[in-house]
């Protein structure tokens, strides 16, 4: 084992053109055998074939996969914004506050049991 960090990683996934080629039978047994095992092993290979199965005009595949690329891209970009937008902008005056919270119950600590 070369990496110990990739023990989990299977082979490399199928990209969308071996995909596409698969569809149009536009490749070798031997390609067709290796696509396959690599689906056998994943189902969301299997997944991704049928959904591409189900086009009618293969020509329009990659440009709506381009443009779910896109939007999908766009989706995670607005939340990493909302993510930044989230977080404690001033974490110097959450410091003080917890600093007097805890001062102030030290203080009344000291109060109420030595000031007998």
């Amino acid at each position: 084992m070369t990496n110990w960090k990739d023990i989990f990683k299977k082979e490399k996934d199928l990209s969308n053109e071996e995909l596409l080629k698969y569809l149009d039978n536009d490749i070798s047994e031997e390609e067709m055998n290796a696509i396959e095992q690599k689906m056998a092993a994943s189902d969301f290979e299997n997944d991704a074939l049928e959904g591409l199965a189900q086009f009618k005009t293969k020509e329009n595949i990659t440009t709506i996969t381009n443009s779910l690329n896109q939007q999908l891209k766009k989706q995670i970009s607005r939340s990493t914004k909302r993510k930044k937008k989230r977080k404690i902008q001033d974490q110097q005056w959450l410091i003080v506050v917890i600093l007097a919270v805890l001062l102030l119950s030290v203080a009344g600590y000291f109060l109420i049991h030595y000031n007998h």
